[in-house]
């Protein structure tokens, strides 16, 4: 049988990751601290530690939490982030980034937002960039001026990720709402123009295109715009929901794609299309530390309401590893290990599906009273 290229990637496993481009980072910008490191992060990992006595080694750090489009299956496009919207300064970044800086292999500054609202991205790129960290940004490209275009490049960036869902207007303003197609394509075949005729090789540009059941028909006409354009990957990604929406099968049934299926066939229960269940423990909570605008700490790029905030960074000096070993760290990898901790406190991540959860821990214990202490016992074998 012959697969398209979205029916090949959608198909690829893990599907959340992008190997090849975290691997060159690795070798790019590695130090023997930051690999010796790095081997302990995933030795930890794959042991299921609750409490680690290592350091992330990916910084996700949202510049800003405003957007202008409003596409529905995003919180901040419903306007239903459940956080103040915010503008993280250039000095505030440089204090949440510092702490990370000697452990890091990358930084993405994007998460809720459309990044280039606040102008001191560019600073802020140019900063980790001479720090020897990797960069990558996420961005609409709707509002990107010629003068922005100059700045993806001038700053050292990367690795840039163009959003853009659909190969026609009609197509992918029935999501990318408030957005301009011809403008996307414009700025992003003349980025590659400049970046070409500079003679630089990065940013390495990503065309993004989220498989819907809107867009699933104009795959083909992608593959062939983006030969055209000359972008460096087109990326066929399964649509997901918000991690907290109520109605999902409604909302699987008006936008999960019909003709181009992903690693299994979803019954509607699964969080994201075709990614739930990995037997792995989750990632997130041993490889990368999630900073909003407001300092606040999530536990995953995936949550987003304040409430659900494991940390909070402020003008002090930050303990990133005293922060990585707090009740709701300790509490959220128990998850996904045999060790028994008492009077844990349940999280967000009690009810998450992407990665499975330990036989033992199917049902989350009793929320304790604030303040109380996390005892660990390792059960005998």
């Amino acid at each position: 049988m012959t697969f398209s290229i979205a029916e090949r990637l959608l198909r690829k496993v893990p599907q959340y990751t992008r190997n090849a481009r975290h691997f060159n980072s690795v070798v790019q910008h590695g130090t023997p601290r930051k690999w010796a490191n790095l081997a302990k992060v995933e030795y930890e990992r794959l042991r299921r530690k609750v409490r680690v006595d290592s350091h992330p080694y990916l910084l996700i750090i949202d510049p800003c939490n405003f957007c202008n489009l409003r596409c529905p299956l995003c919180p901040t496009g419903l306007n239903d982030l459940g956080r103040d919207q915010s503008m993280m300064s250039f000095e505030h970044f440089k204090h949440y980034f510092e702490p990370h800086r000697p452990y890091l292999f990358e930084t993405y500054l994007h998460n809720w937002g459309e990044s280039m609202i606040n102008k001191d991205v560019f600073r802020m790129i140019d900063h980790v960039q001479r720090s020897n960290v990797g960069t990558n940004l996420s961005s609409n490209l709707v509002i990107a001026t010629s003068e922005d275009l100059d700045n993806l490049i001038d700053s050292g960036l990367e690795y840039l990720v163009v959003s853009l869902d659909g190969a026609s207007s009609e197509t992918y303003l029935k999501y990318r709402i408030r957005g301009d197609f011809e403008r996307v394509v414009d700025n992003m075949a003349e980025l590659i123009r400049r970046r070409n005729a500079r003679g630089k090789k990065t940013p390495v540009v990503e065309w993004q295109y989220i498989v819907m059941k809107t867009n699933e028909h104009e795959i083909p006409q992608a593959e062939a715009m983006a030969k055209q354009l000359g972008v460096d990957l087109i990326r066929f990604i399964p649509v997901g929901m918000p991690f907290e929406f109520r109605e999902r099968k409604e909302v699987a049934d008006q936008w999960y794609p019909e003709s181009v299926r992903g690693r299994v066939e979803s019954d509607h229960t699964e969080q994201q299309y075709g990614q739930a269940n990995k037997p792995a423990p989750c990632f997130y909570l041993y490889r990368s530390m999630v900073v909003n605008p407001d300092g606040g700490v999530s536990p995953c790029c995936v949550v987003y309401r304040k409430n659900r905030d494991f940390a909070q960074l402020d003008e002090g000096p930050i303990d990133v590893k005293a922060i990585f070993n707090n009740d709701k760290f300790v509490s959220a990898r128990s998850l996904f290990s045999a060790d028994v901790v008492e009077k844990r406190r349940p999280q967000v991540c009690d009810t998450c599906d992407i990665f499975a959860h330990h036989p033992s821990k199917q049902r989350p214990p009793m929320l304790p009273p604030a303040g109380a202490p996390i005892q660990i016992h390792r059960k005998k074998p």
